[in-house]
């Protein structure tokens, strides 16, 4: 195999990462595809379209979205912990199976909790009501927790109820993560949603994924130094 150096090297680097990104990226769209369709799709000004919309959100989300969006996080984990490079279309669909129905379990419980809050939220803003900032307050912490959870899975074993337990924990007790988290999945979401379109497609989750597990791994690591150094102590 070709060792390039230098500049030459850098580059090479470079287009390595932008391919795994865009790879796993590309396949978490296409299989959450119908989810995101509703969104431009179903009208949600009458009664039937919301009911209909939160049916198939809720289908899409648990089955599609949830556990496709949980095989990112598993297959960026591979990269930072394991530094494993391996085929991204092989590993991606390992992670979707080996999980598959814990994830699509759990894709239930997270899709009804955010369907409650998207029509609240939606209740209130299209009423102008003050307590919709509330509520965008709350879908933040909700996010947050969300992300927690995945990072969670992706990287202990353990029972459903342990991991949200220790999803709020961390939510809870590691603030300047869960914002860290935030803002990079808003600045993200932002520009692929308005800017920078082909953005959504090729490197919104993948790149969500890796700068959130990289924060969490580093917190993970000083909670277990810490620890190992009052054992010591």
């Amino acid at each position: 195999m070709v060792e390039f150096k230098g500049l030459a090297g850098v580059f090479y680097g470079m287009s390595e990462w932008v391919m795994r990104f865009s790879g796993v990226n590309l396949l978490w769209f296409v299989l959450s595809l119908p989810f995101f369709i509703l969104f431009v799709t179903v009208e949600m000004s009458s009664a039937t379209g919301l009911v209909f919309f939160g049916l198939a959100g809720w289908l899409f989300a648990s089955f599609l979205f949830f556990p496709a969006t949980a095989a990112v996080f598993s297959i960026t984990r591979d990269w930072i912990v394991e530094e494993d490079y391996s085929s991204i279309m092989k590993k991606y669909f390992t992670h979707l199976k080996a999980d598959y129905r814990e994830n699509a379990k759990m894709g239930a419980i997270f899709a009804a909790v955010w369907l409650v809050w998207y029509y609240a939220y939606f209740y209130l803003y299209t009423e102008q009501s003050s307590a919709a900032l509330m509520f965008l307050v709350i879908g933040i912490a909700l996010y947050i927790y969300t992300v927690n959870f995945l990072l969670i899975s992706s990287h202990y074993r353990m029972n459903a109820a342990a991991k949200m337990k220790n999803a709020f924990f961390l939510s809870a007790g590691r603030p300047l993560t869960g914002l860290f988290i935030a803002a990079v999945s808003a600045v993200l979401i932002w520009l692929s949603t308005t800017q920078l379109q082909l953005l959504f497609p090729l490197l919104t989750c993948s790149l969500t994924a890796f700068l959130s597990f990289s924060a969490f791994y580093r917190t993970t690591q000083k909670i277990t130094e810490k620890a190992v150094s009052d054992d010591a102590g």
